[in-house]
């Protein structure tokens, strides 16, 4: 269970962030470092053609992005530093396109990717608020007009909108990229703790369904599975069900001690499962008592087959600390539907058929 426990608490808290959140803090992460190399090498380009109003805005946009990188760091909180550099980019882009283009028909590339950005960090609000702030500015380009800060040539135009939708198109796929490894990662996270959790699952089913000493099912499975098996019998076939019980455990049990006592239920377990074909349901009802069923048709007479494997297999020793000691079966048995018409009254004459065999072997001891 600990081992289970850990696994989620190091899945849900890496970093203490919530399982919500870690998708869009390593989205907001990625994208503040593709920011900051962006806007190196675009202030490299515009420095050269001397273009320092925009060198200087990008500047402080790249100063601005690492400050929410070390904020994100430091909270943990992906709402504000989402919005946050996702300002950052609108503000950047809106002065820049004003600075290069003016305000006219022409408007960057920029503008349809935000909007696709803003939901991949922080959801349905970021797609509403920057949907609109762009559509704003789409249609204000359309609505009014006005010249350039940098009436650049355009050979030198082109060269910053082929630059703009180049860096455009690789935000796009890296954040594309970045959320088909978060999938896969909370997939595979997903996976491992559904596997802990079968396992869990099937521990609880082993300690509520089978004996832990001889690994047998115990009373309560047993029914269950007795219940099922009558449900479902057809018409040609028959449940021969046996009642054993071990001789003259008591006097082991009690003169040689537990040890001595748990030893011969688990040898006792393993032979009476092997006189037993693999589909047969073998359990332990408790302390030395143990039971069988099994499916034949109804021509077919298995109880004196099995009674004489089980009086075979008990016939050598146990051994135990370099001793033997000698047991054999008091074995009982009973037939659905010929003998019984309901599962009490099956198990209440095939009980009652393993007393019969025990009380006989007490009156002969020859037996």
């Amino acid at each position: 269970m600990k081992k289970h426990d850990d696994a989620i608490f190091k899945y849900k808290n890496s970093g203490g962030l919530s399982d919500i959140n870690i998708d869009q803090y390593h989205l907001i992460h990625l994208l503040t470092y593709e920011l900051i190399i962006c806007c190196i090498f675009i202030d490299s380009l515009y420095l050269f053609s001397k273009l320092y109003y925009l060198v200087a805005v990008i500047s402080v946009a790249g100063i601005l992005t690492s400050l929410n990188l070390y904020i994100l760091i430091r909270s943990k909180n992906t709402f504000l530093c989402g919005h946050f550099v996702l300002f950052i980019l609108f503000a950047t882009v809106l002065i820049a396109n004003y600075l290069v283009r003016g305000i006219n028909l022409s408007f960057s590339a920029w503008f349809y990717v935000i909007p696709v950005l803003s939901v991949a960090l922080v959801g349905s609000s970021g797609l509403f608020i920057y949907s609109i702030l762009s559509i704003l500015v789409l249609v204000g380009c359309k609505i009014f007009s006005h010249s350039a800060y940098y009436p650049l040539p355009i050979g030198e135009l082109t060269v910053i909108v082929w630059i703009n939708h180049l860096l455009a198109f690789v935000f796009i796929v890296s954040t594309l990229y970045s959320l088909m490894s978060e999938r896969k990662r909370y997939e595979q996270a997903l996976n491992n703790e559904n596997c802990l959790l079968q396992l869990e699952k099937d521990k609880y089913h082993d300690l509520a369904c089978f004996d832990q000493l001889t690994n047998l099912p115990n009373r309560q499975y047993f029914k269950l599975n007795l219940e099922t098996k009558i449900a479902s019998l057809l018409s040609h076939e028959h449940i021969t069900l046996f009642f054993m019980d071990l001789d003259n455990f008591k006097f082991i049990n009690d003169y040689l001690g537990h040890d001595a006592g748990d030893h011969i239920l688990w040898e006792t377990a393993r032979r009476v499962r092997s006189c037993f074909q693999q589909d047969d349901f073998v359990a332990r009802l408790g302390g030395d008592e143990f039971t069988a069923f099994v499916v034949h048709t109804k021509e077919k007479d298995i109880s004196n087959e099995i009674i004489k494997r089980i009086d075979y297999v008990f016939k050598p020793a146990f051994h135990f600390k370099n001793q033997d000691y000698y047991c054999s079966m008091s074995i009982g048995f009973a037939i659905y539907p010929d003998q019984a018409t309901s599962i009490s009254e099956l198990i209440n004459l095939a009980d009652q058929a393993m007393y019969e065999v025990k009380r006989g072997k007490r009156s002969d001891p020859s037996k």
